[in-house]
Formats: structure tokens, sequence, C-alpha cells
């Protein structure tokens, strides 16, 4: 089987599900965050062998680790809200987070994102690192300030560079490929580095008005993006490359 691991509401999730299948990617089953806690039967075990699971979710359907052929991962959080009022909650969500990143790594490749020590569906990076591997990664950037009195960063949010109100465009990388308007080849090259270089195979990544005319600047990235703005073509491209790079059971 395929998994697509989302929550309820994300709905550019759904909609790649759904492309997916139509695609005939079969037997692919979409897993929502809140399934995973509501009356679930939960079996995980490490050792030398290697990390197994084995979630028996509330309508029958069990997720093996064994049988698990790809994955598309958009699990942003530990979906705990039923424990709000226990004691030692926020105990609890760190226990229960750490359980949710080895299950996750338990599972097989292709996985678009893979958990990370920053994101459970890849890192969710401060605007100053995204900044720096956009750099790397060969992309321009926009002048980028920061001081003391900026706001906390939210860590759910895309990291944007430029005013709100600012054109901009989202190219959306699968691989080593990249989606959305028409980029000028070396852009697409930076874009197609920059996921590589921040190991996030599916990354969002806004692009402003460069410093030049014509020309096109690094503004922001994020690990969620709406998938929809990718349109047929990376739908297509993402059911070949879970096709093509399936685990063998």
């Amino acid at each position: 089987m395929w998994l697509v691991i989302c929550s309820a509401q994300d709905e550019s999730a759904i909609w790649a599900y759904q492309g997916l299948r139509m695609r005939g990617l079969s037997p692919v089953e979409l897993v929502t965050a809140d399934m995973l806690t509501t009356n679930a039967r939960w079996k995980h075990t490490v050792g030398v062998d290697g990390a197994n699971i084995n979630i028996t979710l509330a309508d029958g359907r069990v997720i093996d680790n064994r049988a698990v052929r790809g994955v598309v991962n958009r699990l942003t959080h530990v979906p705990l809200e039923h424990l709000s009022a226990a004691p030692d909650f926020e105990y609890a969500t760190q226990e229960y987070t750490a359980l949710f990143m080895s299950w996750l790594r338990a599972l097989p490749t292709p996985m678009y994102n893979e958990v990370d020590n920053q994101g459970l569906c890849g890192a969710w990076r401060h605007a100053s690192e995204w900044v720096y591997l956009a750099n790397q990664a060969g992309l321009p950037t926009v002048e980028y300030v920061q001081s003391s009195h900026d706001e906390i960063d939210d860590a759910t949010t895309l990291r944007r560079l430029v005013r709100n109100g600012t054109p901009t465009t989202m190219a959306i990388t699968v691989g080593d490929r990249v989606f959305g308007p028409y980029l000028p080849p070396a852009v697409s090259r930076a874009c197609r580095e920059l996921s590589r270089l921040s190991r996030t195979q599916i990354l969002g990544i806004e692009l402003a008005p460069g410093s030049t005319s014509h020309s096109l600047a690094f503004a922001g990235a994020t690990p969620m993006p709406d998938l929809r703005l990718g349109g047929e073509p990376f739908l297509d491209a993402l059911a070949v490359s879970l096709f093509q790079n399936q685990r063998s059971n």
C-alpha cells in the first residue's frame, strides 16, 4: 500500500490523495492525524533488526511498515486535544511526539517528506536558515534583516521575507523536478538544489521580484505548500516517483 498522512483539514493533501487514486496507484490509503490517536491500537518495536510498526485504526485498516511502498507525509502535529485536561499534558506531548518521530522514521522510502528533528513532515526552519540555504543553492535572496524586536517565529507558517501585499509566486519541488509557473532555467536549478540541501523532497519555494527587471529572488520556503499549485503535472510526477521508487514486498 501507499499512504497519504495528513490533517483532516489539509485540502491539498486530500486533493493529492484523490489524484493518486485516479492515476492507478492502488491501494493508496488516506490516514488523518486524528485516526492515529482515536480508538487506534499500536504496536511499535525497535531492535537490532530494525523498527516495525503495526497500527490498527478504528475502521479496521492496518498500517504495517513492511507492507508500505511509499508515503506522502503531511503530518504537522500529534493530535492530543483530547488529553488537554490531563495532568502533565506537556510531558505527554513530548513523549507522544518522540513516538511519532520514531514510527514515521520506520516507514520506507520513498517518503515525501521525511520526518526531521525540526518537524514531523520536514524541517520548519527559521527564516535566517532558509536564507543561508537559498544562498548556498544559488538563489538570489531579498534583503534580510533580523533584530531582537522581531516577533517570535511561528513554526507553522511560511517563512516570508517580504511585506504582505508584495506579489510573489510559488514553485513546488518533487525530488529533482519543479512545478508551478515558468521559471528561468537557472532559477529552476537553484530550486532543485535548495530542495536537496534542505532534505525536503516536496518543498514550496516563494519567489518575489528581484533587484533587476524580470529577475526573481528567494522570499520564503515551507515543507507544507499548497500542492494544488503544482497542478496535474505535479500529481503525474508524484505518482510516477512513488511507483517507480517503491519498495518491493
